[in-house]
């Protein structure tokens, strides 16, 4: 076996050793430290439910006629259009510059390829 196929051997068995050899945890776990729980070790205590009161009498004073005889106005009147409430940021990034790119790099290479080809 020449020297060069013995080297060539060996480079793709440490390669393979690397790439299959479980990656080591640096980091240090979720332990009882890190992570409290809530709900867990708490039971369910029952709350007492709230009793009603009654309502304080207080005598009621006559409305303002000025707020009772309010003409209604004539006329068409303009709905107000729902408010179309909050929105999210736009936190991601366009996908067609991406796409763009790697249809350019696909088609630089087919066409490095189909150059570089040896003719039959």
């Amino acid at each position: 076996m020449p020297f060069r196929s013995r080297i060539r051997n060996a480079l793709v068995i440490v390669a393979a050793a690397v790439a299959f050899a479980p990656a080591s945890a640096l980091a240090q776990g979720a332990g009882d430290d890190q992570y409290n729980d809530p709900f867990g070790g708490e039971e369910e205590q029952a709350t007492p439910a709230p009793t009603p009161r009654a309502p304080a009498a207080t005598p009621a004073a006559p409305p303002p006629a000025a707020a009772q005889a309010t003409p209604a106005p004539a006329g068409p009147q303009a709905t107000p259009a729902p408010p179309s409430g909050p929105t999210l940021p736009h936190t991601g990034v366009d996908a067609w510059p991406l796409a763009l790119g790697g249809a350019l790099l696909l088609g630089s290479g087919l066409a490095l390829r189909a150059r570089l080809r040896a003719p039959d």
